[in-house]
């Protein structure tokens, strides 16, 4: 199987911290605004899940996955991107 059978895919990963400078508070709070939660939602969705690695949003676009990136990086959560292969439908 070569490269060209395969779809990439890229994840904005949270790893579970919070930026340095930030406080958690803030970061519920900044997260609440972006995505449409409530704080109680956005800690539990993101807090308390038991993980430290939590997939926030999958798209084979990798400028979206950037802007995404940016979006949680200033609302104070460490993030990074992923990039996945997958087979590619037949």
């Amino acid at each position: 199987m070569s490269a060209s059978d395969k779809e990439v895919s890229y994840s904005v990963v949270f790893m579970g911290e919070i930026i340095t400078g930030f406080d958690k508070q803030q970061v519920v709070h900044n997260l609440a605004a972006i995505t449409r939660l409530t704080e109680d939602q956005v800690e539990e969705k993101f807090f308390n899940q038991g993980s430290t690695r939590l997939i926030i949003k999958k798209t084979p676009d990798l400028a979206k996955a950037r802007r995404y990136h940016g979006k949680f990086l200033r609302a104070g959560m460490a993030v990074g991107i992923q990039m996945d292969f997958e087979d590619a439908q037949k």
